[in-house]
């Protein structure tokens, strides 16, 4: 007869256990079925000005006119490496003789995306932004941030980097 009594009890505490195992279970479980990014991929950091683009698989140095009484900073490239998360600094002549892929998901189905925020459920009460200091790699219902340089450290020109392409 006790158990009749705590039925309601135990069913009430188990309903939220097991909708917070369930949450956690959808989060997690797409990063273990997920395949592992292969592209790692070239990106610069600027201050406002692109200066590099791709064209035909190879890197190019476009003339940027700057207005009237501006030092641009050197842009900087770089090759992230996804595996390892990690940035090595490249010359324009190194990443030239690169074979690059413009397209913004890579052949293994991950792209390059700028974070965002959002700030509550309901839109009409809450609103959300994009946040141009962060980027994630993002595919297979997965994302991943990405420890990746900045020209300014993130404080003066939103943006500051910029994807050129997946190395081939």
């Amino acid at each position: 007869m006790e158990s009749k009594k705590n039925i309601s009890l135990i069913v009430g505490i188990a309903i939220p256990i097991l909708m917070i195992f369930l949450v956690a279970i959808s989060i997690y479980l797409p990063i273990l079925f997920a395949p592992a990014p292969r592209f790692n991929f070239l990106y610069v950091t600027h201050d406002g000005y692109v200066q590099y683009v791709v064209e035909n698989g190879t890197l190019v140095k476009r003339a940027v006119k700057y207005q009237e009484h501006y030092t641009p900073r050197a842009a900087r490239l770089f090759v992230h490496n996804v595996s390892a998360n990690e940035d090595k600094e490249v010359s324009f002549k190194e990443a030239q003789k690169l074979k690059l892929d413009d397209n913004a998901k890579s052949p293994d189905g991950y792209e390059v995306v700028y974070g965002s925020t959002e700030y509550g459920f309901f839109p009409l009460f809450f609103s959300g932004d994009q946040d141009d200091n962060v980027m994630y790699l993002k595919g297979h219902n997965t994302s991943k941030k990405l420890n990746l340089q900045s020209s300014t450290g993130g404080r003066y020109y939103s943006r500051n980097r910029h994807f050129l392409g997946w190395i081939r």
